[in-house]
């Protein structure tokens, strides 16, 4: 039987910022690649995207588009395109969806496919943003993908492709560089550590964590670390890797609720496996999630975890089994459920174990790959056929 022929996919990204998107675009790119298969990046020039992408040797285009409306980007991009005659035209954020079909008409409709990436579980404006050339959408969660019915996009052209992650093993907790972030973190043997990484954006309710780690024994403000009432029980600490908008704001939270000696604001972490291997819970209290690859592999790194029921976070957790959940805005549920976890560790490695295993299988690059070339093929089958 002829093996298909490899398809070339164009991937384009107006981010100019690293998160998870652009990590699961990046990992999608390799994965295609090392499948035979043709995939070339076009990102803005400034972009860590477009620097990673290069340093992982995927083919990448510099090319920048400023917004929605952009004209001159998207008749740069226009011209990419009747230049390289890829057979996908793959768009990864919001904002590369309208110029990305304005571009695509430089093709023929029978020559050039248009697959739109939807990530988030925001409402969708309009069913006409993915209308037009638009062929496919990719929705990461059952949880996006309602939203895009709700929208009156057709069923047939949402498919559900999970993110996906590379599971390198978990680094050991005597290693290093994670005994030095224990140290650093002020943690003792026995302490137990929350560990959360996200931008710090209002959807993320970082404040939350914070407020629920008061909660749970009642630090009284300004002790010391050895005079907290309730001192027999493990000590807990929170430490949150991440940048953004509300970083200022979070740290007046942290100093008004008293929690200098507990809460650490990490800043942003490239690598984050010595967190993870550091931490003996993770958690994440969104009050809007597409999915959350970061805690996906907070769960791949064995980690039992504590979120939210907001989108897709919830096809991540197997309830009772990987972590709990708890309700947006709860602060005092999220609270005794990171109580329970600290004071009891054989719960934690029963969960932790759960979690490594089930986030591996069900959210790996390999899938990811397997699933979107298979969705590209379909297509492409389609475009080819005239149907």
């Amino acid at each position: 039987m002829t093996a298909p022929q490899p398809i070339h996919s164009l991937h384009l990204s107006t981010a100019r910022t690293w998160r998870g998107g652009e990590n699961q675009l990046l990992l999608l790119c390799a994965g295609l690649q090392a499948r035979g298969q043709k995939a070339t990046i076009v990102a803005p020039k400034e972009s860590p995207l477009h620097e990673r992408a290069r340093d992982e040797g995927v083919a990448t285009r510099a090319l920048t588009i400023r917004g929605e409306v952009d004209p001159a980007g998207t008749w740069r991009l226009a011209r990419l395109l009747r230049q390289v005659q890829p057979e996908i035209l793959h768009l990864h954020d919001a904002h590369a969806v309208l110029p990305g079909q304005l571009a695509a008409r430089a093709l023929p409709a029978g020559k050039l496919a248009v697959i739109a990436h939807r990530r988030t579980v925001f409402k969708v404006r309009s069913k006409w943003k993915y209308g037009g050339r638009v062929d496919r959408v990719i929705a990461i969660s059952a949880a996006a993908k309602e939203q895009l019915l709700l929208a009156g996009v057709p069923e047939a052209k949402v498919a559900v492709i999970h993110s996906g992650l590379r599971f390198p093993e978990a680094l050991d907790r005597a290693s290093p560089e994670v005994a030095n972030l224990r140290k650093d973190l002020g943690l003792q043997d026995g302490d137990v550590l929350v560990a959360h990484a996200a931008a710090l954006s209002p959807e993320k309710r970082q404040a939350d964590l914070v407020s629920a780690l008061g909660a749970i024994f009642n630090f009284p403000k300004g002790k010391e670390l050895d005079k907290v009432k309730g001192s027999e029980k493990p000590r807990v600490f929170l430490a949150i890797a991440g940048t953004g908008e509300l970083e200022a704001d979070l740290k007046r939270h942290v100093r008004e609720a008293g929690l200098e000696n507990w809460v650490r604001l990490l800043g942003f972490q490239r690598d984050l496996r010595p967190l993870w291997a550091a931490a003996d819970v993770a958690a994440f209290v969104s009050e809007s999630e597409g999915l959350c690859t970061a805690l996906i592999e907070a769960q791949g790194a064995g980690l039992p975890a504590v979120v939210t029921r907001a989108g897709g976070m919830v096809e991540v957790i197997a309830e009772g089994e990987t972590g709990l959940l708890a309700d947006v805005g709860d602060v005092n549920g999220i609270a005794e459920h990171l109580r329970r976890f600290a004071e009891d560790g054989a719960l934690r490695a029963k969960m932790g174990a759960a979690a490594r295993n089930r986030a591996r299988e069900k959210f790996s690059a390999d899938a990811l790959a397997d699933q979107t070339l298979a969705l590209y093929r379909a297509v492409r089958g389609v475009k080819q056929t005239g149907a």
